[in-house]
C-alpha cells in the first residue's frame, strides 16, 4: 500500500512539472505572437555622412627660368699689394693713392727717389760714349796697320797688337751696353705704375718714406669688376643652361644697404674645377655687371645716391635656371610622400567633388616653393593643401572655398 502511494507522488509530481513547462511555452509562444502583432514599425532612413572639407589651391603653369638661389660676399676680382721692387724714398704719390680715388693702367702710383740710378745711368752712358770712340780710332789704325802690312812696311806683331786692342775694346762695350740695360732696369724700377684699372683700399705709407724693396706701399682692387663665389648644390647646378659650356648664364644679385635692396645684372664667369670636399657643393663664381633697381624703383631713394657693390656685403644671388614646360610651383607640404599630389576634381552641378592621386616629378626645390612636373593634368583641378588622415582616391570632399561662396550667395538672397 505504501509503495502504491509513493509511485503514485512521484507520478502526480512528475506531471506537474510538465504542465508547469507547458505553461511556460505557451506563454512564451503567446508573448511572443503579441509583441509581433503589436511591435512598431520602424522606417529605414539614409543618414547623411559627413563631408570633409579641404582647402584648395589653383594650379598655375610656371613660365619662365627656374630659380637658383645662393648667396655670398662681395669681392673684388682682383686685389693686389702695391710695392717697389727696389729700395728708396718716396718721393711723390699718385692722387689715387692719398685720396682712394680711380687710376687707369700704366699710371704712375709710386715715384722714389732715383738720383742714385740717373747717376749711374749716366756715367754709363759717357763711358759707352768713350770706349765707341776709341773703338773707332781703333778701327781706323786697323785699316791703316793692315794696308802697311799688305806693303811690308810694318810687322806682323804690330798688326796683332793692333787688332787684340780692337777685340778688349769690343768686349769693355759690350759690357758697358750690359750696364746700361742694368741701369735702365734701376732707373725704371724706381716708379710703380698700375698693372689694372682700379682704386686704392688703404695705403701704408706717405711721402717721404724710406721703403725697401718688396714692402707693401698699398692695397689696390678692380673696383668696376666685382665677384661674388656661391656655392650651390649639384642638383641645382645641373638645372643652370650651359654652366659648363662657358655660355656664361644671367643671374640677379641683390644687396641690402641702409634698408634699402639694391640690384645688380650679373652672370657666371667662372665654375670650379671641383666639389668642396667638405659641404659637396660646387662654387660659381657670379661676376656683377650693372645696377639695375633699387626698391622697386628706378631712382635712388637714398640721399647719398646708389652705393657701389662694397668689398664684403652679404648678397643673395639668383641665377637663371632652365625654362621646364608642364611646370608648376606647389608649397612644399603640398607634395605627398616625395611624389604625389592630392587633386581636388569638382563634379558639375554637385556641391562638392572628389580626390584624384596623381603622381608628379619633382625638379626642382625653392625653398618652401617646389617646382613639380604633372603631365595631362585637368584644367579645373585644384591642388588639396589639407592634410588628409586617409586619402582614397575618388573621396568625397567639399572645396571651403565653394562652401563660403554658397554662404555669401546665400545670404544675398535672403
Amino acid at each position: 500500500m505504501k509503495k502504491s502511494l509513493k509511485f503514485i507522488g512521484i507520478g502526480l509530481r512528475e506531471l506537474f512539472w510538465v504542465a508547469v513547462a507547458g505553461g511556460v511555452i505557451f506563454g512564451g509562444i503567446s508573448g511572443f505572437r503579441y509583441l509581433g502583432e503589436n511591435r512598431e514599425i520602424v522606417e529605414s532612413v539614409e543618414i547623411e555622412r559627413p563631408v570633409t572639407l579641404v582647402e584648395t589651391s589653383p594650379l598655375i603653369p610656371f613660365e619662365g627660368p627656374l630659380p637658383i638661389r645662393g648667396e655670398g660676399f662681395i669681392k673684388p676680382f682682383r686685389i693686389a699689394n702695391l710695392a717697389s721692387q727696389v729700395s728708396g724714398q718716396i718721393i711723390s704719390l699718385h692722387p689715387a693713392i692719398t685720396e682712394q680715388g680711380l687710376f687707369k693702367e700704366g699710371d704712375v702710383l709710386v715715384r722714389l727717389d732715383a738720383s742714385t740710378e740717373l747717376a749711374t745711368l749716366t756715367q754709363t752712358v759717357a763711358n759707352i760714349e768713350g770706349t765707341q770712340a776709341r773703338l773707332d780710332l781703333n778701327t781706323i789704325l786697323l785699316e791703316r796697320t793692315e794696308s802697311l802690312r799688305s806693303s811690308g812696311t810694318t810687322s806682323q806683331a804690330a798688326l796683332d797688337q793692333v787688332r787684340s786692342q780692337k777685340a778688349e775694346l769690343l768686349a769693355s762695350l759690350n759690357s758697358l751696353l750690359a750696364v746700361q740695360k742694368s741701369a735702365e732696369a734701376a732707373l725704371r724700377r724706381t716708379t710703380v705704375t698700375a698693372p689694372f684699372d682700379g682704386t686704392v683700399l688703404n695705403k701704408t705709407v706717405e711721402v717721404g718714406t724710406v721703403v725697401n724693396g718688396g714692402q707693401k706701399i698699398a692695397e689696390i682692387f678692380t673696383q668696376d669688376r666685382m665677384e661674388i663665389d656661391v656655392p650651390v648644390r649639384d642638383a641645382d647646378a645641373a638645372l643652370i643652361p650651359g654652366l659648363f659650356k662657358g655660355t656664361f648664364p644671367a643671374a640677379i644679385v641683390e644687396v641690402i644697404f641702409a634698408g634699402q635692396t639694391f640690384k645688380w645684372d650679373a652672370h657666371v664667369s667662372r665654375v670650379a674645377p671641383d666639389l668642396d670636399a667638405r659641404t659637396r657643393t660646387l662654387t660659381l663664381t657670379v661676376e656683377l655687371d650693372q645696377i639695375i633697381d633699387v626698391e622697386g624703383t628706378n631712382s635712388t631713394v637714398l640721399a647719398s645716391g646708389a652705393p657701389p657693390a662694397l668689398i664684403n656685403s652679404f648678397s643673395k644671388v639668383v641665377i637663371k635656371g632652365m625654362e621646364p614646360k608642364n611646370t608648376y610651383p606647389i608649397p612644399s607640404t603640398a607634395l605627398r610622400g616625395g611624389n604625389n599630389l592630392w587633386l581636388f576634381n569638382k563634379e558639375e552641378n554637385a556641391d562638392g567633388g572628389f580626390l584624384q592621386l596623381i603622381s608628379a616629378q619633382l625638379v626642382h626645390v625653392d625653398g618652401e616653393t617646389s617646382y613639380v612636373s604633372i603631365v595631362d593634368l585637368d584644367k579645373d583641378a585644384r591642388l588639396i593643401l589639407t592634410a588628409l588622415s586617409t586619402p582614397q582616391d575618388g573621396m568625397r570632399l567639399v572645396d571651403v572655398k565653394d562652401r563660403v561662396t554658397a554662404s555669401a550667395t546665400q545670404k544675398e538672397l535672403d
